[in-house]
């Protein structure tokens, strides 16, 4: 009877150490891609070579290029900086590029009346080039780019235009092949009675021999791996692509693709750049699935593997909402956060990002569904009476044990306090009775602001990995200007919903069913990032639409000021019917003072949003610019002399080529220099439309 007993509470004890089996995930969608097909070609990669350049040579460049004299020019943000009232001369203490900008002169729309023509622009520019020395070897005259201004009165039917500036741009070719991007191009800005009142001069020492060679991809073989169908292809180009020397100091040929996806309603373009060179790294997560759903507080694996590039590799786990999770190959994890967004769960975006040992990188990404789960224990009460109970039948056990077996009774005796021990540490988070609630959960509420309260906001929106066309520099690009604005520029970080989270609604009016009165009117400078086209804008999430219409947009009658989007041609001339960018979006602005965005297709970078807030907000002696100017130097040194960014607003002046102090070109981010009034229906009679080559 008494071994009966013993029997039973081992037994017992065994029962309460079992843990619940792990809820089975649904929904698995698997992708299956073809292999890369290589060619008979192979092209040379180059390594490129930053010039040595400090405070003293600086100084000098400011004096024998632009006169700057008794100047002394300070390091600040990784760049010698040297200023003359409103003239500025930089000159990036990384990679040897130069910037001037005369901004009494650059970019004003009251200027422009007597530019000269191209041709003789062309030739001050060269002549100044050869003069100073500025024009390596291997560049040649590329195109002519410009500065111009439209205005638009609705009610008169009237309009007015002019060339501010001639940009007279070069480019460097290896071989027959062009080397595109910000990272090797010269531009010298030419205004009014000629004079330079601009200068863009980005080049590095390409060295001779070459770093590797590589086979090339087939062309068509890109357009089956990444599901391209060739009837989106606007136009494509074989290139070498040299990025920032944030980037990259590697020249690689890429495949630039230029893509329309043409529906009813809409034109959505893009730039997809993608390695040409069978030579980087490939990764591909291959546990969990993708668009799995699991149980807060269950262990998911996640697993990768890579193929190509030369290790060893680092690794880098991201969520777009836990941030780094993890810096190994494979691991599992039980933390990941509850998502909600109005009560609508929302998947996390998981990617790894790879580097292998010579800074080549890859990246690949799964959505992972978290639902709400509970630490299971048992509760408080329950667990002291079993304690207290099993401390009785212990103690009872252990003196009979002595009395009648001696040594042996005493090592069952220490066998079953330690299975006791055990099964109770055990216990409280193994249990499927819980009354602990879960406390892991994201559900924030829409901003409080609205409305002009006198709080300076900020939010952002975007989506990068888990868009088919990756745009892989998103989400590091939009939270570097997030993580400025919120902390150089003072402004409160109201929301933050990338990829799955970045639902169209927040942006529509409520007229056409949407809430932008709870997010981006509800803020003062929002940041949007993702494909686009003149008529509209993507989104990854399937809460509503994947695409908003601008026609659905009312902006500014709440709280926004300022809107940057990040996308391809949104302020493009026309669109696919011939409605110009007047009449697309005229009527979005209800009291917005201004739309930051591309008049073309535009690439996908990562360093356009630091600097753009890094422009607003100033830096050492350099002065806080107003949004226009920031944004054009930002576009300015990310994009290629064919791209053209721009701004759109409504003037409050007469004459808006004439502006008054209270117009919207003269605004600043606020606590940085003057912000006009709210441009209300009203109070306005001209629209303006700024376009310049970047």
């Amino acid at each position: 009877m008494k071994r009966d007993a013993i029997l039973l509470l081992v037994m017992f004890l065994l029962v309460v150490s079992v843990t619940d089996e792990a809820i089975e995930p649904t929904n698995a969608m698997m992708f299956d891609r073809p292999d890369f097909v290589l060619s008979d070609v192979e092209m040379p990669i180059y390594e490129i070579i930053p010039p040595e350049v400090n405070l003293t040579f600086a100084e000098n460049m400011a004096y024998s290029l632009f006169g700057f004299r008794d100047s002394s020019a300070q390091e600040i943000e990784g760049r010698y900086v040297v200023n003359s009232g409103n003239k500025t001369f930089e000159m990036d203490a990384r990679d040897g590029s130069m910037w001037f900008a005369d901004y009494d002169l650059l970019w004003n729309v009251a200027l422009g009346i007597e530019v000269p023509t191209p041709l003789d622009c062309k030739a001050d520019a060269d002549a100044w080039l050869d003069e100073k020395g500025l024009l390596p070897p291997n560049y040649v005259f590329a195109n002519f780019g410009s500065t111009n201004v439209t205005a638009w009165n609705i009610d008169a039917g009237a309009s007015q235009k002019k060339v501010l500036q001639w940009h007279v741009n070069y480019e460097i070719f290896i071989g027959d092949t062009p080397v595109t991007g910000p990272g090797e191009q010269i531009t010298v800005m030419i205004g009014e009675g000629g004079e330079i009142v601009g200068f863009n001069w980005n080049h590095r020492e390409i060295k001779e021999e070459p770093y590797a060679t590589s086979p090339i991809i087939v062309y068509e073989s890109i357009l089956e791996y990444y599901g391209i169908s060739p009837d989106d292809v606007v136009d494509y180009r074989l290139v070498y692509r040299a990025d920032s020397s944030e980037e990259t100091n590697l020249l690689k040929p890429v495949y630039e693709i230029t893509l329309n996806e043409d529906d009813d309603d809409e034109d959505i373009f893009s730039i997809f750049v993608v390695n040409a060179a069978f030579l980087d790294p490939e990764v591909e997560i291959v546990s969990p699935g993708h668009y799995l759903t699991f149980t807060q507080y269950e262990d998911i694996t996640f697993e990768c593997v890579v193929t190509n590039g030369l290790g060893p590799f680092t690794y880098a786990w991201y969520s777009d909402f836990d941030g780094l999770i993890s810096n190994s190959q494979n691991f599992s994890s039980t933390t990941l956060t509850v998502v909600d967004k109005k009560g609508v769960p929302v998947p996390h975006t998981i990617h790894v990002r790879v580097k292998d040992s010579i800074d080549r990188w890859c990246l690949d990404y799964i959505a992972v569904f978290i639902e709400p789960g509970t630490i299971a224990t048992f509760p408080t009460t329950l667990t002291i009476a079993i304690a207290a109970g099993g401390f009785i039948v212990v103690v009872g056990a252990a003196a009979l044990l002595l009395k009648r077996r001696g040594a042996m009774g005493l090592l069952l005796l220490l066998l079953m306090f330690s299975m006791l021990v055990s099964a109770f540490a055990i216990i409280p988070i193994v249990s499927a009775s819980s009354d602990v609630n879960d406390l892991r959960s994201f559900s924030p509420s829409a901003p409080t602001g609205a409305y002009d309260d006198g709080v300076k906001e900020v939010g952002i929106e975007w989506c990068g990995v888990s868009v088919w066309k990756p745009l892989w520099n998103t989400e590091k690009n939009i939270e570097g200007f997030y993580n400025w604005m919120g902390g150089i520029g003072g402004y409160s970080k109201e929301f933050n919903w990338g990829e799955y989270s970045a639902w169209e609604e927040d942006f529509k009016d409520e007229a056409f069913g949407g809430t932008d009165s709870e997010w981006v009117d509800a803020v003062d400078f929002v940041y949007y990032q993702d494909h686009g086209g003149p008529d509209g804008v993507t989104f990854r999430g399937n809460n509503d639409d994947k695409s908003l219409l601008f026609r659905e947009c009312r902006w500014g009658d709440g709280d926004l000021d300022t809107i940057a989007i990040d996308a391809c041609s949104p302020l493009a001339w026309e669109n696919k019917t011939g409605h110009t960018v007047f009449e697309r979006w005229a009527a979005t602005m209800q009291g917005i003072h201004m739309v930051c965005g591309f008049g073309t297709t535009s690439h996908n970078v990562q360093t356009r949003g630091v600097k753009f807030g890094l422009y607003m907000t100033g830096f050492g002696t350099s002065p806080a610019l107003t949004i226009k100017d920031a944004w054009f130097r930002a576009c300015a040194e990310t994009e290629g002399s064919d791209i053209l960014s721009a701004v759109f607003y409504a003037s409050k002046s007469s004459n808006p080529l004439n502006p008054q102090q209270d117009d919207p070109i003269n605004d600043h981010a606020y606590g940085f220099g003057y912000v006009c009034s709210d441009p209300v229906p009203g109070t306005f009679g001209w629209y303006v439309y700024i376009t310049t080559s970047c």
